[in-house]
C-alpha cells in the first residue's frame, strides 16, 4: 500500500499528558496531509480525557493495566483494518520494542511507522533514528516522523484548549475562596512522580517569601492523587493557600492557569500546559531530561531551575537521595518567581 492511499490511521502514544501535548503539533500536520482520513489514538487510560480535549481524534482507545481487557482491545483494533499505524513514543528497551512489535502484529495495520530507538525499531516500515538519551526536543522527533509520512509542519506552536464554561466554574471556586479578580493569583503544583517532587517545605518557604514581598493569593493544584500532598502543604506554618488538587478537570485547570500571574511547578504535565497557555512559569527540574522536555521550547520566557548532578537525567520513579532536587534552594526559586512577578 502507498501512503497516498491511506484512509484510516491509528496513532499509538502510551506516554503521559505532556507527551501527548507535544505530539499534537504533528497530529495537526497529519490531519492536513491526510484530508478525509480518520485518525484514532491509543493512549493510557488516565490520558484519555486530555486527548479528547484536543478535538483532533475521531476515536480514542484506552490502554489499561488489566491485561485481559487490553487483549480484547487489541483484537478490536485489529478489526478496524488500519492503513497506517504510527508509534509516537520512545522505546526504552529491547523488551519494550518486542511488546510494540507484537502489538503491531495484532493490530495488523498495512504500514507501520515509528521511532527506531537505539536500533530497536527495525520492524517499522517507515522510521526515524533516535537514541534513548535523545539529543533534541521531544516534539522534533514526532515532526521528523510525520514529515517522513508526507506531512508538512508549518505551525510548531503548542496550544491547550480550554472549553466553554470552564472559566465560570473556576471563577465560582475562586469566589467561594474569597479570591477576587484584583488579587495576584499564584498557582503552585507540588505533585508529580515521587522522584520529581521538590521538598514540600521548600515550596512553603517560597510561598512565604513571595507573600511577604507581593501579597498573593495561592492556589494549590494537582490531581486526586495529589490532594493529600497539597493538604500537607496548606497546613504548613505561615502558608495560606486554597487546595484545589483533585477538584478540577484538565480544562478547568487550564482556565485557572489563565487567571494566574505566576505558576510554579515541578516537572509535570501541568508545567507543559502552563507553558502552552503562556502563563509566567517557574519550572523546577530534577531527574527529567531537560534537553528533551525543556518548557522554554514552548515559552522562551519561562524560568527553569535545574542543578546538574552526576546521576541526572534518570528514569527512576522514586529516589532516596534526591540530590538533583535537594540542591535547589528556596532562595533561587523565590528570586525567579519575584522576577516574573516584577517584584524587586
Amino acid at each position: 500500500m502507498e501512503l497516498k492511499d491511506v484512509k484510516k490511521i491509528l496513532i499509538i502514544n502510551l506516554g503521559g499528558i505532556g507527551d501527548i501535548l507535544l505530539s499534537l503539533v504533528s497530529v495537526r500536520a497529519l490531519r492536513g496531509a491526510y484530508k478525509g482520513a480518520t485518525i484514532d489514538i491509543l493512549v493510557v487510560d488516565h490520558v484519555g480525557e486530555f486527548a479528547g480535549t484536543s478535538g483532533l481524534f475521531d476515536d480514542i482507545f484506552l490502554y489499561k493495566t488489566c491485561i485481559p481487557k487490553n487483549l480484547s482491545l487489541f483484537m478490536g483494533l485489529g478489526q478496524n483494518r488500519y492503513d497506517l499505524v504510527v508509534n509516537m513514543r520512545t522505546m526504552v528497551s529491547a523488551l519494550g520494542a518486542l511488546k510494540m512489535s507484537v502489538l503491531l502484529k495484532i493490530i495488523n495495520g498495512k504500514i507501520w511507522a515509528g521511532r527506531d530507538t537505539n536500533g530497536y525499531g527495525g520492524f517499522f516500515d517507515i522510521k526515524i533514528p533516535e537514541t534513548r538519551a535523545g539529543d533534541k526536543y521531544e516534539m522534533e522527533y514526532d515532526i521528523e516522523l510525520v514529515e517522513k509520512l508526507g506531512a508538512r509542519v508549518d505551525d510548531r506552536s503548542v496550544s491547550f484548549r480550554v472549553g466553554p464554561g470552564c472559566a465560570s466554574v473556576v471563577d465560582g471556586l475562586l469566589k467561594e475562596a474569597n479570591i477576587s479578580s484584583g488579587d495576584i493569583i499564584v498557582g503552585i503544583h507540588p505533585g508529580g512522580k515521587p522522584s520529581r517532587r521538590w521538598p514540600l517545605e521548600n515550596f512553603a518557604e517560597v510561598m512565604r517569601r513571595i507573600n511577604g514581598a507581593a501579597g498573593c493569593a495561592f492556589v494549590i493544584t494537582g490531581d486526586e492523587e495529589d490532594a493529600s500532598l497539597a493538604g500537607k502543604l496548606t497546613g504548613m506554618p505561615g502558608v495560606r493557600a486554597i487546595n484545589m488538587a483533585g477538584r478540577l478537570s484538565l480544562e478547568e485547570l487550564g482556565a485557572l492557569m489563565k487567571r494566574c500571574r505566576l505558576f510554579i511547578s515541578n516537572d509535570t504535565a501541568a508545567m507543559h500546559i502552563a507553558a502552552a497557555l503562556k502563563v509566567p512559569l517557574v519550572a523546577i527540574f530534577g531527574p527529567g531530561n531537560l534537553k528533551r522536555f525543556d518548557p522554554r521550547n514552548i515559552m522562551k520566557e519561562a524560568i527553569v531551575i535545574f542543578k546538574e548532578t552526576a546521576c541526572a537525567p534518570c528514569e527512576r520513579k522514586a529516589c532516596r537521595r534526591m540530590e538533583c532536587l535537594k540542591t535547589i534552594s528556596p532562595d533561587v526559586v523565590a528570586s525567579a518567581a519575584l522576577k516574573l512577578l516584577k517584584v524587586t
